[in-house]
């Protein structure tokens, strides 16, 4: 009776201790929220066999005084990019897209960077942002014809000459596949080869192959949502007031009128799959616990493993000059991944951890991350959708503060040593 008296107690010690240090992080999360001005916020910590900390703070919808719960979805930014990743990698392991092949033969017409119109531009380029295509001067417009115009313009228009929002500064002067240069276009174009191989539109395609699967609420499209009062508004503050910048539904599903007689392949850019992508954090956690999981989750299974090491794999490592590396945040690339090297001053994340993979978003005022650590088996999402005092930056790294207090809260008080045990 004594030795399991002992063994009962010891199990409620350590119980104790979880629970003090959840309650600790927590309370550093309110601190960090209150510091920074933020108007809402979901923080999840996960191991490699699922979440140990789920908080969620402050306000979804501020006009409608909607308080963020941990079913709150937020539309993710750049870390869109991961799933469309995830998407083209499927069709990968299925023979209807090679990485390497010249992407004109799956378009239907020639994409060519006109300083070396004889280098073909690949998917894998795409991915991993070394095919020289950028953010032009004209990339904005045509999003925006993208998202409102009827008939939604074909990406063709942006990509050959001739097209209405063709330009040669859409493209850098080096070759593709030595140069690296974040770009979303780079990622429309894959949204719509994915359209193109499969004959679906990309929305559909990532709610039947990903989202469906893993039983989680979520998509590139917000119609397919369940609940739209469940959608955060994105916020930035000027002047002092709250000003919504994104998905101000006001709990009414939005009414789209250029989707009647879209055709399937001419431009997935209408669907984000460079931004667009709406999930809980805790649904975002569990698509990537089956990347850190090598492809399987739960018994589902997205990708195989050699899928996965491929994703994790350098395509782009920054030497001093072959890439913009953005203030020292980028400094390694994978496909769709950004991998972390945990250089002091740079890309650091986790203080304790070596490397980390994953992405980051940024955009209408919100912040997100999500990353994991392969050799400690953890990870973490961070979302806010709107930070009053705005991006502050520092010395310590090349994340915002936020983010940098955010990363040092989850590492001091994030019950990581479950993890490795």
């Amino acid at each position: 009776m004594g030795v399991m008296r002992n063994l009962f107690l010891a199990i409620g010690l350590t119980l104790l201790g979880t629970f003090t240090l959840a309650q600790d992080l927590a309370s550093q999360f309110k601190t960090i929220y209150s510091n920074n001005d933020m108007m809402g916020g979901s923080l999840i910590v996960f191991c490699e066999n699922g979440i140990v900390e789920n908080l969620s703070i402050g306000k979804s919808d501020v006009s409608r005084n909607i308080t963020t719960t941990t079913d709150t979805k937020y539309r993710m930014a750049s870390i869109s990019k991961t799933i469309t990743t995830i998407a083209l990698m499927q069709l990968v392991e299925q023979n209807l897209l090679d990485l390497d092949a010249d992407i004109s033969t799956v378009l239907g017409y020639k994409v060519q960077n006109p300083h070396h119109p004889d280098i073909p531009i690949t998917s894998r380029m795409l991915l991993s942002h070394t095919s020289s295509i950028m953010d032009g001067s004209t990339y904005s417009s045509f999003l925006d014809a993208t998202v409102n115009q009827h008939p939604i313009p074909n990406l063709s228009e942006i990509l050959t000459t001739g097209g209405a929002y063709y330009t040669m500064g859409q493209f850098d002067n080096n070759p593709p596949g030595s140069f690296f240069n974040y770009s979303n276009l780079n990622y429309v174009i894959l949204g719509t080869l994915v359209e193109k191989v499969t004959n679906l539109r990309f929305d559909v395609y990532c709610k039947q192959k990903i989202c469906e699967p893993l039983g989680i609420d979520a998509s590139f499209n917000v119609n397919d949502l369940t609940d739209i009062d469940q959608l955060a508004v994105l916020y930035r503050k000027t002047g002092g007031i709250w000003t919504p910048q994104a998905d101000n539904y006001s709990g009414s599903q939005p009414v789209f009128n250029n989707l009647s007689d879209y055709i399937t392949g001419t431009n997935g850019g209408r669907f984000g799959p460079q931004g667009g992508f709406r999930c809980s954090a805790k649904d975002l956690a569990t698509l990537f616990l089956v990347l850190m999981n090598k492809g399987s989750f739960n018994g589902v299974t997205l990708l195989s493993e050699a899928s996965c090491n491929a994703m994790f794999a350098s395509e782009w490592t920054y030497n001093g000059s072959n890439g913009n590396n953005y203030n020292g945040l980028f400094r390694s690339w994978g496909l769709g991944i950004h991998r972390i090297t945990s250089t002091p001053g740079n890309d650091v994340a986790l203080p304790g951890s070596n490397s980390m993979l994953g992405h980051s978003g940024n955009a209408y005022g919100l912040i997100s991350g999500a990353y994991f650590d392969t050799v400690r088996k953890a990870g973490f999402v961070f979302v806010t959708n709107g930070v009053g005092i705005g991006y502050q930056t520092n010395s310590h790294s090349a994340f915002y503060t936020i983010e940098q207090e955010i990363f040092d809260a989850i590492e001091s008080f994030g019950t990581l040593n479950s993890c490795s045990n």
